[in-house]
């Protein structure tokens, strides 16, 4: 087997391979400048990287079962999208080659850095939005892939997208290198959960993912976000010696409630589109498992099959009023697959690299992982692949530092 890096000796290119797993999961880079084909063209470079020692590389056995296990009962549907199955299979490949490179340990080191970064940067479309301010460089187009809906527009700013709806009605929302905040808001929460695994979540840290949530404003981000912080009081404020740090969660409290809480309720109220949207997204998809229990209606057929369902079942007017988006990645995809769906959706929902926490810890980090999971359809993107496949075989039990009540040293 090939070693995995978990040093600097490979800094270079384990930072482009992370970057470039986060820039392939559904950005607006990914979505503007070739989606499914730069796979096809990452999976080529990563494999020009590993023919010096190929005869070294080995898969683990639970990773070759879970692939070919999953890719069969796919087959086994003729309603299948074979177009999807390549696309998916690809997605594994690559997965299956990052994980052999770098550590889960680095990995998500480097995971986290980026994302404060553009977390940071992201900050700025604030300004972007109020000052109305252009950019010279071309537009980032959202590609959606249902039928009759237009991808959004976005001016390019680089490090992150501008939605000119956003700036039309002076909505200051922030989405960095995503089409949307929501979408944003789930690669933030994802570099918090490794912070608390790798156990380096700072204050300045904590800060700064939380300043970031907030101008996401996301419902389901600050959702996440806020049972995410019940780990991070409980486990790394050491209250006992610092009584002062009593009063961090009644002003993180204060603050969500005098910001967020409006929004929030005006978003759960069952008259809201994205509600709606949601709710009716969970409720086609558990209607569709019901009539297709054991092998699901045909992976990656969501257009085909979902669409003409939904507006048989909520009536045509409401469905095109609420416009579902198939966001519910987790439900949805066990409806497209059949019962064992919920067999391979287990590791990713419960990993071993969350092992050496305590159950309390393990279980909050899953419910945020399928709240994140079933309100975004990422479950069939890269970055859902190569963390299924870490949480298969990390078991990190002894490797990462001690989790006790004391907050990280670690520096920003």
């Amino acid at each position: 087997m090939l070693s995995k890096s978990n040093t600097k000796e490979h800094s270079t290119r384990d930072f482009f391979i992370v970057f470039a797993v986060i820039l392939l999961s559904k950005s607006l880079y990914y979505e503007s400048y070739g989606a499914n084909y730069l796979l096809i063209g990452f999976f080529f470079l990563l494999a020009f990287i590993l023919i010096p020692n190929i005869k070294n590389f080995k898969t683990e056995k639970i990773i070759l079962l879970y692939s070919l296990g999953l890719i069969a009962i796919i087959l086994l549907n003729l309603e299948t999208n074979y177009r999807s199955l390549f696309v998916l299979i690809s997605r594994l490949l690559i997965a299956i080659i990052i994980i052999h490179l770098i550590s889960f340990e680095r990995f998500s080191k480097i995971f986290i850095n980026i994302i404060l970064v553009l977390s940071i940067i992201s900050w700025i479309a604030l300004f972007i939005i109020h000052f109305d301010i252009q950019s010279p460089l071309p537009s980032f187009t959202s590609v959606h892939y249902i039928e009759e809906v237009q991808g959004r527009i976005l001016r390019n700013f680089i490090f992150f997208g501008v939605d000119t709806e956003l700036i039309k009605y002076n909505i200051l929302r922030t989405s960095s290198i995503w089409w949307e905040p929501g979408a944003f808001q789930l690669f933030v929460n994802l570099a918090v959960i490794f912070s608390l695994i790798n156990n380096t979540l700072t204050f300045k840290r904590y800060a700064i993912f939380l300043i970031t949530i907030l101008t996401a404003m996301s419902t389901t981000g600050l959702l996440a976000f806020s049972i995410l912080s019940l780990i991070f009081f409980k486990k790394y404020l050491n209250l006992k010696n610092n009584a002062i740090l009593y009063l961090v969660p009644f002003f993180v409290v204060i603050l969500g409630s005098i910001f967020i809480a409006p929004i929030i309720i005006e978003k759960l109220n069952t008259s809201h589109l994205s509600f709606l949207s949601r709710y009716h997204d969970v409720v086609i998809s558990i209607h569709m498992f019901a009539d297709n229990f054991l092998l699901g209606y045909g992976y990656g057929t969501t257009v085909e099959k979902a669409i003409p369902y939904g507006e048989d079942l909520i009536g045509y007017e409401l469905y095109h009023s609420s416009r579902p988006s198939a966001a519910d990645g987790i439900t949805g995809f066990i409806a497209q697959v059949g019962i064992l769906g919920f067999v391979f959706m287990y590791p990713f929902l419960f990993p071993r690299y969350c092992n050496h926490l305590r159950l309390s810890d393990s279980l909050l980090i899953s419910l945020s992982l399928l709240i994140m999971f079933n309100t975004q359809n990422f479950t069939n993107i890269l970055i859902f692949s190569v963390l299924t496949f870490y949480a298969l075989i990390e078991n990190k039990k002894n490797k990462f530092m001690p989790i006790n009540n004391t907050i990280s040293n670690t520096s920003l």
